[in-house]
């Protein structure tokens, strides 16, 4: 396993050796030349205006038909990959403006980019579209916007080379082809042809020389050979894509859980070393909470397309260790990034019941996903990840006021369900107080005087044919849902 020291984006990553390669490399922008910092879309599709802010690993997460698509057709359109369509913008009579700056890495790209450069270094490109049809092309340069010619805009952006990987094509093994050969010219332009095993990348794609290769298959050859770029540009501390953009949808299409887990450990080894990768997912193993400035939450409601990022720290001091990003956050948890609404539940016991008996009362929703916090102290910091991410939630916890216990315990869970009252956001979030605890509620004597089987004794009770659920009960269920 690969263990690692950050200290801040630009300082090395220290990593145990995995045979003979002892892999030292540098977080973000190593091996870039030309890197796209940020993008503006204005009147694009779903898309009124929003402003990204890029790292080279981005996760553009959502529900279907909230805009990720339309952000990467967007992006496709700004750097030539694709031609303008009559049905792109938003609004016909209003012009469409999408607006990169790109950071430049390299001397010698400073002194080739140097007419379009700002002073900084730093290259503004817009590319507007009218009501007609017609594109012009600009860059900034301090408080000037200068027109340049299409020759001038295709030098720029040829600067960038882009593997788009669609979710879905009409002809999947012509699209496996297509990404293969333009693999092959990235790498021998990147001149890393001699850093990466060709052979191996070449019998990875034999196999779909057959007439009949499925679908599945053509998703594997391309994860099989993200691997081995993984790999290999692990080993010369460098990515052997050099700078390029891959633009990748729903990667887990086809892949088993243990698959989807490997391409995103290799996805994020290839970002670190210098690749932009832009994913657009909807699966949970591609969400970590180590990468959270990658997370783009993407919704859309009456105005358009909007986006939620967070770029500044999440937890100050010793809440990261209190957290523990590694263990808090798993493919389970990982689901409230694509829940509408995130119950936040302390343990088993509340995460079996609070649902089962939803679907008794007729108010449960597949779109509402319920978290265990593990305890009632750690719902402080998922309280605080959702408002960040302006997620809405219900934090679910139990009083803890029972007349068996102790002074010191009842005043250390009253100001515990005080750190949670606090935390809370109330434009986005609310809570729900269980008295004392849910098996009380239910009723159940002898589980609260047994905590041994919790979560089975509490479920026997309430599926009993004789068992009628408390009115109280009915209402903080109802509420929950609400």
């Amino acid at each position: 396993m690969i263990s690692e020291k950050v200290e801040n984006d630009n300082q090395k990553t220290e990593v145990k050796k995995e045979g003979k390669i002892n892999r030292v490399y540098l977080l973000t922008r190593e091996g870039m030349k030309v890197y796209l910092k940020n993008i503006e879309i204005e009147n694009w599709k779903s898309i009124d205006k929003v402003k990204i802010e890029f790292e080279n690993l981005m996760l553009f997460i959502g529900r279907s038909n909230h805009g990720k698509s339309s952000i990467f057709s967007a992006i496709l359109f700004f750097l030539g990959e694709r031609n303008f369509r009559k049905n792109d913008p938003r609004k016909a009579d209003d012009p469409v403006r999408i607006r990169g700056v790109f950071e430049i890495q390299s001397v010698e790209r400073i002194k080739a980019l140097s007419k379009y450069l700002d002073r900084d270094d730093m290259l503004n490109l817009e590319v507007n579209v009218d009501r007609h049809g017609k594109t012009c092309y600009k860059v900034i340069k301090g408080n000037r916007m200068l027109e340049i010619d299409f020759k001038g805009y295709e030098r720029i952006t040829n600067e960038v080379e882009v593997l788009f990987i669609p979710s879905i094509a009409t002809d999947s093994h012509e699209l496996t082809e297509f990404f293969y050969k333009k693999l092959l010219r990235v790498l021998e332009r990147e001149d890393t042809l001699k850093n990466v095993d060709v052979e191996e990348i070449m019998n990875i794609y034999s196999c779909l020389r057959e007439e009949y290769a499925s679908k599945g298959l053509q998703r594997n050859v391309i994860f099989n050979i993200a691997r081995v770029l993984a790999r290999d540009s692990l080993g010369v501390k460098k990515s052997v894509l050099g700078n390029t953009m891959i633009l990748y949808e729903e990667p887990e299409l086809y892949l088993h859980p243990q698959a989807e887990r490997e391409l995103y450990d290799s996805l994020v080894h290839l970002s670190k070393l210098g690749t932009q990768i832009y994913v657009c997912t909807h699966s949970g193993a591609f969400i970590g909470l180590k990468q959270y400035r990658s997370i783009c939450i993407v919704r859309r409601d009456a105005k358009g397309t909007n986006v939620f990022q967070q770029r500044k720290k999440i937890f100050s001091r010793d809440e990261v260790k209190k957290f523990n990003m590694n263990y808090w956050i798993n493919p389970d948890r990982s689901e409230l990034f694509f829940a509408k609404r995130v119950i936040l539940v302390e343990g088993q016991t509340d995460k079996i019941l609070i649902p089962f008996l939803a679907r008794i009362l007729g108010v449960y929703k597949y779109d509402y996903s319920v978290i265990e916090c593990g305890s009632k102290s750690t719902l402080p910091q998922y309280i605080k990840l959702l408002n960040k991410f302006c997620i809405p939630y219900v934090a679910v916890y139990d009083k803890d006021n029972h007349a068996w216990r102790p002074p010191l315990e009842k005043q250390n869970s009253l100001r515990r369900n005080k750190d949670i009252q606090r935390t809370i956001n109330y434009e986005i979030g609310r809570y729900v107080e269980f008295e004392n605890d849910i098996e009380e509620e239910i009723g159940g004597e002898k589980i609260k005087k047994s905590y041994k089987n919790k979560p089975y004794l509490a479920l026997k009770k309430v599926m009993d044919k004789e068992y009628n659920i408390p009115e109280i009960l009915v209402s903080k269920i109802k509420k929950i849902y609400s």
